[in-house]
């Protein structure tokens, strides 16, 4: 027997066992029914979904009633091929529900268009709704429908472009609110949208513009959380917006950025944790110090802070330089203050401010190092008077990125030695000698030489 026959004939049988699983697989998948077929397509990318209809004669039609549609066709080159296939889409799509639909494109000439398929979303009822829309070559206009969508539970809106409101406003299910990039120049609509929202959960606000605006109040019963970002490239250096910030559920609060606008938290007892990664530069550091303060006042109620290091140098400044400040707010409630992004120096006088008005702080956490100012020659009385916390409740402090220097040494000295209930000191040493072995030694040694004011303080070097 030809010895060719004798090795192909284990492949040809390996061949066609593996035709038999995929004719299984197939024939089972044929037989799943079709609400178990809809949900398969709607995992997949649009596209996709909608090739599946060559696949046999029960496929030719199901893409048309799934409850995702997703269309990105940000490709200039393509949009001729892009327009035709949302249009398509649209059109011979059944008269089911839409869950979610996502749309980002250029707008250029067909703003027409454009509003018609959110129109057909909106008249779907649709729940999630992700819109990213640039290159406006004319105003804009969200249709009207959009705002008075009783089924819609997530809006997302990324236009750099004015948002023009109609008279009617009303979200009656919408719990997930984001605008990026959106501009606001009505002071009434604009009103009208942000106090029109009574189960909203989450809002975020991602470089949006307060153009003519005063004051603004975002009043919701049942928020959660607020992000805010404020880049300094699409802001403008004007006074800015009194943004009032109401909500008896508010449990977080996230800023970052450089307080072109004023914002004010207010009637938000149940806050219990903020974080704001402020940024400055010399030329508003006043405008933006009084921001930061106006901002912290509101804060008397968190149980978790987190500040960056510029927050912090704003702060000072705001205590020592500008006269209308003189009081720090108490943190009753504070038990954990974590310290972001660069070195912070321990005897920053806003920082020695915060620790003297947070009586039950339990952990304090520097995330990049510790420091001292250079100008400050009695390190021994940083600490004097010895904050309460440091008397009563701190037991735990973390130092990350350290890097063993006689600043940040005579540092934590100051903290081991005032801390008398500390439990626990947790240091990181820096990445640029994680593989110094004999520079990781020097460090230990030092660190267990220090005195500690707590019998109890147990070294850990993570």
């Amino acid at each position: 027997m030809d010895e060719s026959g004798l090795t192909q004939q284990p492949k040809k049988q390996k061949l066609n066992d593996e035709r038999d699983v995929v004719d299984r697989n197939i024939k089972y998948l044929h037989n799943l029914p079709e609400e178990i077929l809809r949900y398969i397509l709607s995992l997949l990318p649009t596209k996709d979904a909608i090739r599946t209809s060559v696949l046999c004669k029960r496929w030719e039609y199901l893409w048309t009633s799934i409850p995702n549609l997703d269309f990105k066709g940000l490709e200039l080159a393509k949009r001729k091929h892009f327009m035709n296939f949302v249009e398509r889409v649209l059109l011979l799509r059944d008269s089911s529900d839409i869950k979610t639909f996502t749309l980002s494109c250029h707008v250029l000439r067909d703003a027409s268009h454009v509003s018609a398929w959110i129109s057909a979303a909106v008249r779907r009822n649709v729940q999630r709704l992700y819109i990213s829309l640039c290159n406006f070559r004319k105003p804009f206009s969200l249709p009207h429908s959009l705002f008075t969508c009783m089924t819609l539970t997530e809006l997302e809106l990324e236009m750099p472009c004015i948002l023009k409101l109609p008279p009617t406003i009303c979200f009656t299910n919408l719990k997930t609110l984001n605008f990026g990039f959106v501009t606001f120049t009505k002071e009434h609509s604009t009103e009208k949208l942000f106090s029109g929202l009574p189960v909203l959960e989450e809002l975020e606000l991602n470089n949006c513009y307060w153009v003519n605006l005063k004051v603004v109040s975002i009043s919701a019963p049942k928020l959660l959380s607020i992000r805010i970002v404020e880049d300094r490239e699409n802001q403008n250096d004007e006074n800015g917006c009194q943004v009032m910030i109401s909500g008896v559920s508010l449990n977080y609060f996230h800023y970052v950025g450089e307080f072109y606008n004023e914002y004010h938290v207010h009637n938000s007892p149940s806050l219990v944790e903020a974080s704001v990664l402020a940024s400055w530069y010399n030329e508003r550091k006043r405008q933006i110090a009084h921001h930061m303060y106006m901002l912290l006042t509101g804060f008397s109620s968190v149980k978790k802070l987190k500040l960056s290091n510029c927050a912090v140098e704003l702060l000072t400044y705001a205590v020592e330089v500008v006269e209308l400040l003189p009081h720090m707010p108490i943190f009753n409630n504070l038990e954990y203050l974590a310290l972001e992004e660069w070195s912070v120096n321990l005897d920053s006088v806003a920082l020695l401010r915060i620790l003297q008005n947070s009586p039950h702080l339990k952990t304090m956490v520097f995330g990049e190092g510790i420091s001292l100012s250079t100008d400050y020659e009695r390190n021994d009385r940083i600490l004097d008077p010895v904050p309460p916390c440091f008397l009563s409740q701190l037991n735990c402090i973390k130092v990350y990125d350290y890097k063993g220097d006689e600043e940040e040494l005579s540092a934590v000295k100051i903290l081991l030695k005032n801390a008398v209930v500390l439990e626990e000191l947790v240091i990181s040493c820096s990445q640029h000698f994680a593989k110094d072995l004999e520079k990781q030694k020097k460090v230990h040694e030092q660190l267990l030489k220090l005195p500690r004011g707590s019998k109890h303080c147990e070294l850990v070097f993570d």
